[in-house]
């Protein structure tokens, strides 16, 4: 959110940290290190454990903003999931967002990536538009995810969207971005409930015909064993 009188503000701006060992997928709803209203963290920050704040356009601003339910939640806009979450437009704009640090995986597995986003209708101020996410795995486009807003009154409305890749390697990153596209708010494009799972394949449960040749297949090595049975009886 912007244009808006939280209650407070801190700018902060980290350097970002050399290569990090991977490790296993870890706040999804953003809810650590809390302790603060709102905060503008800018490109490089590494607030947020187990993410760092990224600018995929520079040349404007190029913060995401740390929100909580105190914030903004008499103006409608509150988090998914939890008491926090992530604007990825900050303080206005589009192409920022967050990276996850490096994700422990096992090449040839599948996963499962699954995340709110959040458009929003302010109180005082209207429709901020319709949200896009762009998801990016490994640094690799996967996908744009639109949540079209539904509200005409004050509130927040989220989304969920999921997406599955195979991992090709050891690890796994994950980055999010508020839409270059025009058709994506410059307002309020909200990211939180981020969670991140292997796949794991039921084993197939047979068809009516295989089961049926299985049955058969079993009355069959029954008429067997009752045919030798007899015979050796007799």
């Amino acid at each position: 959110m912007k244009k808006l009188a939280p209650l407070a503000v801190v700018a902060l701006s980290v350097a970002a940290a050399g290569p990090a060992a991977a490790a296993a997928f870890t706040n999804g709803s953003f809810e650590q290190p809390a302790g603060v209203v709102t905060l503008a963290m800018h490109a490089g920050s590494t607030f947020l454990p187990g993410w760092t704040v990224v600018d995929a356009t520079p040349g404007g601003d190029d913060d995401v903003q740390y929100t909580s339910n105190g914030a903004f939640g008499g103006l409608g806009v509150v988090a998914s999931d939890g008491a926090y979450f992530l604007d990825l437009t900050g303080n206005v704009g589009r192409g920022k967002g967050v990276a996850s640090s490096l994700i422990d995986v096992v090449s040839g597995q599948t996963y499962r990536v699954a995340f709110d986003v959040g458009a929003f209708f302010v109180r005082g101020q209207g429709s901020y538009g319709n949200a896009t996410v762009d998801l990016l795995v490994n640094d690799a486009a996967a996908g744009s995810f639109t949540n079209t807003l539904g509200l005409t009154t004050a509130g927040s409305d989220w989304e969920r969207f999921t997406y599955e890749f195979t991992a090709t390697g050891p690890t796994a990153k994950l980055t999010f971005l508020s839409s270059a596209s025009l058709n994506s708010s410059n307002l309020g494009v909200g990211l939180d409930n981020v969670t991140f799972d292997r796949v794991v394949t039921a084993p197939g449960v047979p068809e009516p015909s295989t089961w049926a040749l299985l049955l058969a297949g079993f009355g069959g090595a029954g008429a067997m064993l009752r045919t030798r049975r007899r015979a050796a009886i007799g």
